[in-house]
């Protein structure tokens, strides 16, 4: 049996919050692990490209990452005390039975099959917000991430004619992108409405935000001139085709996100990319067992955690999207507060070094967690858009549970997540709920139909439970950690 590893700090997760946590507590002198599930560290805001094969289309270029990603890698790779394992898995969570913290099993070219540390920072992240509808499973409908994801690592373009639909900054930086590498985009459709009086009687949200307005009327002045209609109130309400994509019916919505009727449109496409946000990826945090709270401006069920960023679980700490949607500032600053507050609490600083860092990272945090507020005011989807799908819609794309057997097992009595997990198999695929586990949450209060506001109809039907293996594994990795399962 191979021994099990130890170390002072494990950080889960490579992107903007962890890196900031990492460096900031290998600089205090802590003993730090760094661990992410990709090959390179950047997280998607920063992430780096692949090699380009000589395949690959010309035209696609979108420079390097920025100028503050490529300081921190260069920080990552000269620091001391920092040990980073890439193309690493965690997939368990358990107390250590010997010492203080947690034993990880992770699975990785580099990795150890057990790593023990006294305090954990989970920078975990989010994945993209999935909205179901008829079509919606097609080739060539996909995540707006997933179509980044192809432009920033292999510059590739996810299709020819394209449609954008969601809400938020990010699809306008996106369409942005899709057009000066070359994209036909037929459209951008923004479900909220938002007139510029809205954004005038919120400037308090904006104040000291000059850059990214400046950055998203770039945005908007490149699709200008691409001649790209940007349109305010529009979704994606259905998405046809064969084998494939071929044309996207829109609608106008109401106030609520429902379509209105007698508004619809055809536009022939071969790509719709939805980007209806993200979700916090609390898989680990729930596994665990760090007490969560719904909040749905923040993206759903987040970690509850104190000023210095700990969860309710000793030694634990969370930073960036993974606690709560904020964006690239505010994953930065948290995941320096958080490795601040480690390098505290294993005794690497004293009260005289940290209480001051903390208040100058706090007053920057204060400002970016209030614009990150009105973006989750503005541009969180409102109930009408999870009401889109039909009986006849998949709902879990792993185990191919329709719409009409969730809201039969709702007939039978089904009340919870888990629930309906259990009388239909939803939720049990490779995603483990990641992909269906809100719209199946969304198909249960609407089948239901009982009072309340949405946030408590949604914290009534629960959240799904964590086992692991979080990931999907080989059976001789498990084999191989049975002894700490």
């Amino acid at each position: 049996m191979k021994k099990t590893q130890k170390t002072e700090l494990v950080v889960i997760g490579a992107g903007p919050a962890g890196m900031e946590a990492a460096l900031a507590a290998a600089e205090a002198g802590v003993e730090v692990v760094l661990i992410d599930r990709q090959s390179r560290p950047g997280g998607q805001y920063y992430r780096q490209p692949l090699e380009v094969s000589s395949g690959a289309p010309s035209g696609v270029s979108l420079g390097a990452p920025p100028a503050e990603a490529q300081r921190l890698f260069q920080q990552l790779a000269g620091a001391a005390n920092l040990r980073c394992l890439s193309e690493t898995l965690v997939w368990g969570a358990f107390p250590a039975e010997t010492g203080p913290g947690w034993v990880l099993s992770l699975v990785g070219p580099e990795a150890p099959p057990r790593l023990q540390a006294e305090t954990l920072v989970l920078a975990t992240g989010a994945y993209d917000r999935p909205v179901a509808f008829p079509g919606w499973t097609l080739p060539g409908v996909m995540t707006a991430g997933a179509a980044q994801t192809l432009l920033k690592s292999q510059r590739v373009l996810p299709g020819r004619r394209i449609l954008l639909a969601g809400s938020g900054p990010l699809q306008l930086a996106l369409a942005a992108q899709l057009a000066q590498a070359g994209a036909e985009v037929v459209a951008v459709l923004e479900g909220a409405t938002i007139s510029a009086r809205t954004w005038l009687s919120r400037t308090a949200g904006v104040w000291g935000q000059s850059t990214r307005l400046r950055e998203g009327w770039r945005h908007l002045r490149t699709l200008r001139k691409a001649r790209v209609p940007y349109r305010f109130g529009w979704a994606v309400v259905e998405a046809q085709g064969q084998d494939a994509v071929e044309a996207a019916v829109i609608a106008q919505l109401d106030q609520h996100w429902r379509p209105i009727p007698d508004t619809q449109e055809s536009l022939t496409v071969d790509t719709v990319l939805l980007g209806y946000g993200f979700v916090p990826a609390t898989q680990l945090s729930r596994l665990l067992n760090c007490r969560h709270e719904l909040k749905l401006a923040a993206g759903g069920y987040i970690p509850v955690r104190d000023e210095w960023l700990q969860t309710s679980c000793a030694g634990v700490y969370a930073a960036g999207d993974g606690a709560g949607l904020g964006g690239v500032s505010v994953a930065r600053l948290e995941g320096r507060l958080a490795g601040l507050a480690v390098a505290y609490r294993l005794g690497h600083l004293s009260t005289a070094s940290a209480a001051p860092a903390a208040a100058a990272i706090n007053i920057a945090l204060t400002r970016e967690r209030r614009f990150a507020t009105l973006l989750g005011e503005l541009f969180t989807p409102g109930p009408g858009l999870y009401r889109l799908a039909t009986p006849e819609t998949t709902l879990c794309r792993c185990e191919e549970v329709r719409l009409a057997e969730v809201q039969r097992a709702v007939q039978d009595g089904a009340r919870t997540l888990n629930e309906v997990k259990g009388a239909t198999r939803a939720g049990m695929g490779n995603c483990q709920g990641r992909m269906c586990g809100e719209l199946i949450a969304r198909a249960i209060v609407s089948s239901l139909a009982e009072p309340g506001s949405e946030a408590d109809r949604l914290e009534a039907v629960g959240s799904l439970s964590v086992r692991p293996p979080l990931e999907p594994l080989p059976l001789s990795v498990l084999a191989e950690a049975a002894d700490v399962v």
